[in-house]
């Protein structure tokens, strides 16, 4: 059995790729084929992610000669291609089979003129996608990369069946906040709303840009009926999961968003714009209801039909947490990440 040697951001990090090696660890196919993860990235300051990435190129130099494959998580990001790039030319010398797993979606469009990113791409064994949806981009837009694609899905980890009874009247948002998650959106929609529903409230769960959108809620009103928790983790994030009625997310740009994973999980009807890798596994009505992008008033139509049809919610929480079982479980994808390394 061939042995992995798993290259990403720390497990502390925020974001999909750490939420997708901590799943990864946990899958027999960690223990199969040896996995060893070496992080590259930290969300510290500048001096503690100099030493950190200095620290992982060290011991590269020393483990990664005892590995088959190096399996790397990756973004087309410069400064992300240049930390992990002493590792991807150890890989190369010891003549390894890499793997270049790529944590974006439709952004990948604005990297086809990168030249590190597209010399990473040409002397990978394989590029692994986030979805279909991104694969089909990846071979319009990079039609001169002859990489084999593949596409794993991001895996979530599976929480007891919910029941939807005695859930609050609250409405989750969770985000790193900046102008692409939009939560201006969410706050032009309930603007509408908020005196038609008194008894709901929105919980923004997150960091990012808090006080900016703080202070615009503030402005629009709505300080009474929208409440900013800071970034939660552990038991206090699945109380606030375990308790909402409904998941929206406004988000312009995404690759696979972990958050509409979590939110299926746990029962929650999802509010969403069609975006990122979603389209490749949205069934309107049944496990998220979709508004176009940037329509605050589309937003607030979807909210209030939710609002107003409890047993649509009840069903569509139902269908959720048996559709992510079927087609996100760690089961599946570690068959899925199986079959991956077996192609080596």
């Amino acid at each position: 059995m061939k042995k992995v040697l798993v290259v990403g951001s720390a497990r502390e990090s925020f974001g999909g790729v750490s939420s997708t090696i901590k799943l990864m660890e946990q899958m027999p196919v960690w223990k199969e084929h040896s996995c060893y993860w070496l992080g590259t990235q930290i969300q510290r300051n500048y001096l503690w992610k100099l030493w950190y990435a200095m620290k992982s190129c060290f011991m590269a130099f020393f483990i990664i000669w005892r590995f088959d494959i190096v399996h790397f998580h990756t973004v087309p990001d410069r400064i992300c291609l240049i930390i992990q790039m002493p590792i991807f030319l150890l890989a190369m010398l010891g003549k390894k089979k890499i793997i270049m797993h790529i944590h974006m979606g439709n952004q990948l469009r604005n990297h086809t003129a990168n030249k590190l990113f597209l010399w990473h791409l040409r002397r990978a064994d394989l590029i692994v996608l986030l979805a279909k949806k991104w694969q089909k981009l990846f071979l319009e837009s990079y039609g001169n990369i002859k990489t084999p694609t593949t596409v794993l899905y991001n895996s979530c980890a599976m929480t007891p069946h919910s029941d939807y009874a005695n859930r609050k009247n609250t409405i989750l948002m969770m985000a790193y906040f900046n102008n692409n998650k939009a939560p201006d959106l969410l706050f032009k929609a309930w603007q509408t709303l908020q005196s038609r529903y008194p008894d709901w409230h929105i919980y923004m769960l997150g960091n990012g840009e808090v006080e900016r959108f703080r202070q615009m809620s503030i402005d629009m009103g709505l300080q009474d009926s929208v409440t900013f928790t800071g970034y939660v983790t552990g038991r206090q994030k699945d109380e606030y999961f375990h308790n909402a009625s409904i998941l929206c997310m406004c988000s312009y740009e995404e690759g696979f968003p972990m958050v509409v994973l979590e939110a299926w999980t746990h029962g929650i009807p999802v509010v969403t714009t069609p975006v990122g890798g979603l389209p490749d596994v949205i069934e309107e009505g049944r496990n998220c209801v979709t508004f176009p992008f940037g329509d605050a008033d589309a937003l607030a139509d979807k909210l209030a039909m939710l609002i107003d049809n409890e047993q649509q919610r009840s069903a569509m929480s139902a269908y959720s947490q048996e559709f992510v079982r079927n087609h996100f479980s760690p089961e599946k994808i570690n068959q899925d990440l199986r079959n991956i390394y077996a192609r080596f």
